[in-house]
C-alpha cells in the first residue's frame, strides 16, 4: 500500500486497493506519508536553495526591491547585524513618491511587524539589530514614539533586549506646548543573551584618566582602562552628530543619517567579513560604514541609487584602526606609568618540535570530513 502511495494519486489508490480514501489517508497519515506533506518538504528545500543562491548574488550591493520581497529572499540565519532607521510614515516624499511614507496607522505597524519578524528569522545566533527610530503619528495625529510601539514586537519575534541607545541632536522644530524633541533612539536587540561585543572597539576618552583606586589591592594605581572608558547607551560624542545641510557628508536624501553611528554599530557587534544588512539602506551610510570595517554587506531600497553607487564606489577599508578611548593626556598618563620587565628569553625549539607543532596546527583543516 505505501508502496502504491508513493507512485500514484490517492484516487488512483482507491480504484486499485477498493479502499475507502479515509482508509487510505489515515494509513499516510499514520506512516508519515501524506503527499502533501512531501510537496511541503520538497518547497521548503527548494525555497532555501533558491534563497541561498539569490543571497551569495546579492552580496555586496543593494538591490532596487520592496522591503518584504528582499527580506523574504534572505536564508534563515544568514546576517550578523541589521542596522537600519526605519521610515517613520510622516509623509516624506522618498523618491518623489507621494505614498511611500504615508500609509494608515495600522497598516504601517502591521508592515513594520513584519519586517521584524524577518529579522528575526534570518538573524544568526549571536548577532543583533540597531534599529534606530525616532516618533510618528497615528491617525488622529497622535504622537507615538517608534521604539514603544516596536519594544514588544521584538521580544514576541523571539529576540533579547539589550539596550536603548540614546541619541541626541542639537536643532529641530519648537513646538508651543510640550518640550522640544531633541533626540532619537534606538533598540538594540540580539538573538541568544551572549551576542557579539567587542567593547574595546568603541572606547571613549575618560573624564578623569588620572583616577587612582583608594583602597583594596590596586591601592594607588590607576583605575581606568588604558584604551579610555566603557561606550554608554548616551552616544552624545561630536562625532556622531546628526547631519546638517551644510554638513560636507551630507548628500540630497532627505533623511541622511551618518556613517559614524552606523559604523560604530558595526564595530561593536559583528567580527571582520560579517554580513551587515541595511533593508532601508537609502543614501547608503550603512554600506560605506561595512567596507571601510571590513565587513561584507547587503541591502534593499527602491530609491537613491544614483546617490548610495556612487558613495559605496568610493569606499575604501580602514588601513588602521583609531583607538577612540586614548587622548594625549590619557597616553601620557599612562606612558609614565610603563615599567621595563625583564623576561626569560624563549627556549631554542627544535626542528622536530617545530614540525610538530606546525602539525598540530593544521591537524583539523587538513583532516577535516568533507561532504
Amino acid at each position: 500500500m505505501l508502496e502504491l502511495l508513493s507512485t500514484h494519486t490517492y484516487e488512483q489508490v482507491r480504484e486499485l486497493t477498493g479502499w475507502s480514501r479515509g482508509r487510505i489517508h489515515g494509513l499516510a497519515l499514520k506512516c508519515g506519508a501524506r503527499k502533501t506533506e512531501e510537496r511541503i518538504r520538497r518547497r521548503a528545500s527548494e525555497r532555501a536553495a533558491l534563497q541561498r543562491e539569490a543571497f551569495e548574488e546579492m552580496l555586496g550591493s543593494t538591490v532596487t526591491a520592496d522591503v518584504l520581497d528582499f527580506m523574504g529572499s534572505l536564508p534563515d540565519r544568514s546576517i550578523s547585524l541589521f542596522v537600519t532607521s526605519v521610515p517613520y510614515n510622516l509623509g516624506k516624499k522618498y523618491g518623489g513618491a507621494a505614498g511611500a511614507d504615508a500609509m494608515r496607522h495600522v497598516y504601517y505597524h502591521g508592515w513594520l511587524m513584519q519586517i521584524v519578524s524577518e529579522m528575526a528569522r534570518t538573524l544568526k545566533d549571536g548577532g543583533t539589530v540597531v534599529a534606530q527610530l525616532g516618533t510618528t503619528r497615528d491617525d488622529d495625529g497622535a504622537i507615538v514614539p517608534l521604539d514603544v510601539m516596536l519594544f514588544e514586537d521584538f521580544k514576541r519575534a523571539g529576540l533579547t533586549f539589550q539596550n536603548r541607545i540614546i541619541w541626541p541632536t542639537h536643532s529641530g522644530l519648537t513646538p508651543k506646548g510640550r518640550l522640544a524633541e531633541r533626540c532619537e533612539t534606538a533598540l538594540v536587540f540580539s538573538r541568544g543573551t551572549t551576542p557579539t561585543f567587542n567593547r574595546n572597539a568603541c572606547r571613549i576618552p575618560q573624564l578623569n584618566p588620572g583616577k587612582r583606586a583608594f583602597k583594596g589591592p590596586n591601592i594607588g594605581r590607576l583605575s581606568g582602562h588604558p584604551l579610555g572608558a566603557s561606550l554608554t547607551d548616551l552616544w552624545n560624542d561630536a562625532a556622531l552628530r546628526h547631519l546638517g545641510h551644510n554638513d560636507p557628508e551630507k548628500t540630497s536624501h532627505c533623511c541622511q543619517w551618518p556613517v559614524a553611528f552606523a559604523k560604530r554599530s558595526t564595530l561593536l557587534f559583528t567580527n571582520p567579513d560579517d554580513i551587515v544588512c541595511d533593508p532601508f539602506c537609502g543614501s547608503g551610510s550603512s554600506h560605506v560604514a561595512a567596507i571601510e570595517a571590513g565587513r561584507r554587506f547587503i541591502g534593499c531600497d527602491l530609491f537613491y541609487a544614483e546617490i548610495r553607487e556612487p558613495r559605496i564606489a568610493a569606499a575604501k577599508p580602514d588601513t588602521f584602526t583609531p583607538f577612540t578611548g586614548v587622548t594625549e593626556k590619557s597616553f601620557a598618563i599612562w606612558e609614565a606609568e610603563a615599567r621595563r620587565v625583564e623576561a626569560t628569553p624563549a627556549s631554542p625549539m627544535s626542528a622536530r618540535a617545530d614540525a610538530r607543532l606546525l602539525l598540530d596546527f593544521l591537524a583539523p583543516a587538513l583532516f577535516q570530513e568533507t561532504d
